[in-house]
């Protein structure tokens, strides 16, 4: 892979010396022009939570005319406040994140769209549809039964459906392609995003010509090569080295549609797309043959990290994968410290993100703040704003039950959240201690001991060699020197075994 983009990226460059045609650098002013840009990620992944009316005159103020709005349950009661202000301000909703299934969420969504006579694209993403299937046609055609009822009832007030990738079987492009082809109605296409297309990258010049008679809107990001794999998933544009060399792929494809400029972090989102159109500034340019002035220095976090410390190796750990773990009342207990907030810290994973039973305790990039993420549940995140990562011991805990989630540092509650069920697939596999199950983000600090525990079990001390073994106990281990098993000191016995 590194070779293929190595030489992708120096014919890239090398095109980009000479002057450009006008055609081309009309091209490029059109495209990566404000009037076609679409700010996106914003909603849950601001700082300053903004509401609808803030929100909208934010946008405007950035010179965003166009919108695409995710959302969590909280927000739900606020829809039609969130049209009324994009509509006062001048911003078009061009977007809407919408559920994988025809759920009281999404009639909620299809019923404030008729009323405010919003015709947009519903961006639809959802994990394997079919994931004990061995048979890739089963898996399209899982994906077409779920589908084709949402495309069917967005055709009816207008709009049009774009799956969105966002990892796993569902998020390879040429798996959405089969499910469009055997669905078979005009209205659905793709929403590309390069935020989770790191593993695409070989291959993206490729890739974007056989998505183009799909593709519908493209999300750009800073990108990274492996960036998914070393914490540098989320980068502001023009921080990325590959950068300059996907934008002029983009516009050399003939693609001219909407182009989103994304938010992604727990950091004052006005600076954040102000980070990301100062980059994109920067590089327009010099698709142009123009020189470039000077780099922007971001105003928010980076996502970038010394290489070393960027290529060295996170301690994790893998347990084989049991009924206990993703059995409700559950309890998960940490004693770490962590000592930078410029990726995301993993602290404790079960099950990868394809299931509906996943669950992983985490710190969010930027801010630090303690939070979980369940894609089984509404909302699927539960969040703190209490930072983690100041390089102190702490005593972390999540209270996990079928309804409610609370999450505690050193005993004193910081997030106590409702949550509901909803009707996702899932997919048994095994528990990671300072990583994913599937690899990816890791944890920079020291992981000194987890306990799970059956049912919901009182908070208890802050010292890192606090937890003990008892009668609820279905995991305990004390991870020592690096490198080596950790014993299961539960009656389970489900050693840990160190991954690299």
């Amino acid at each position: 892979m590194r070779s293929l983009l190595c030489a992708w990226l120096v014919l890239s460059a090398f095109a980009t010396l000479s002057a450009a045609e006008p055609a081309t650098v009309e091209a490029s002013r059109k495209l990566f022009g404000r009037d076609n840009l679409v700010a996106w990620c914003i909603v849950p992944f601001d700082v300053k939570n903004r509401g609808p009316e803030e929100r909208a005159a934010m946008l405007r103020r950035l010179g965003f005319t166009h919108f695409a709005y995710d959302w969590r349950a909280e927000h739900v009661p606020t829809f039609d406040a969130e049209l009324d202000a994009l509509e006062k301000n001048g911003v078009e909703l061009t977007a809407f994140w919408f559920p994988g299934a025809l759920n009281k969420d999404a009639q909620a969504i299809l019923d404030v769209l008729e009323r405010h006579k919003v015709h947009t694209q519903l961006w639809v993403t959802m994990g394997d549809p079919a994931p004990t299937a061995k048979d890739e046609a089963e898996k399209v055609a899982a994906g077409v039964r779920a589908l084709r009822p949402i495309a069917d009832a967005a055709a009816k007030i207008g709009c049009t459906v774009a799956l969105y990738n966002h990892g796993g079987w569902f998020g390879e492009p040429e798996n959405e392609i089969a499910i469009i082809k055997q669905l078979d109605r005009p209205n659905v296409g793709i929403v590309y995003n390069l935020h989770h297309g790191h593993t695409h990258l070989d291959r993206f010049p490729a890739l974007l010509k056989t998505m183009m008679p799909y593709l519908l809107a493209l999300n750009l990001n800073g990108m990274v090569t492996d960036g998914d794999q070393h914490g540098q998933k989320i980068v502001p544009l023009g921080q990325g080295p590959l950068d300059l060399a996907l934008l002029k792929t983009i516009r050399d494809s003939g693609y001219r549609g909407p182009i989103g400029i994304l938010g992604h972090t727990q950091e004052d989102a006005e600076a954040r797309l102000h980070d990301n159109l100062d980059g994109l500034d920067w590089l327009v340019p010099q698709l142009d043959g123009r020189a470039p002035g000077p780099k922007p220095k971001p105003r928010t976090t980076t996502g970038l990290v010394p290489t070393q410390a960027a290529n060295a190796p996170a301690e994790s750990w893998i347990v084989a994968g049991r009924p206990e773990y993703r059995t409700l009342p559950l309890t998960v207990e940490c004693r770490v410290k962590l000592d930078g907030k410029e990726s995301y810290n993993i602290l404790v994973a079960s099950d990868t993100k394809a299931s509906g039973a996943h669950w992983e305790l985490f710190s969010m990039v930027g801010t630090g703040a303690l939070s979980v993420y369940l894609p089984g549940m509404e909302p699927d995140h539960v969040r703190s704003d209490v930072d983690v990562c100041d390089g102190t011991w702490h005593g972390l805990t999540m209270q996990y039950e079928p309804r409610r989630v609370r999450l505690y540092r050193d005993g004193k509650l910081i997030a106590d959240q409702p949550v509901t069920p909803q009707s996702n697939v899932s997919l048994a596999g095994d528990l990671a201690i300072g990583g994913l199950v599937e690899g990816g983000f890791g944890c920079r600090g020291t992981i000194a001991s987890v306990r799970l525990s059956r049912g919901v079990r009182e908070v208890e001390s802050t010292r890192p060699e606090g937890l003990r073994a008892d009668g609820t106990t279905i995991g305990l281990w004390v991870l020592g020197s690096k490198g080596q098993p950790s014993e299961d000191r539960s009656t389970l016995h489900n050693t840990a075994q160190p991954r690299r």
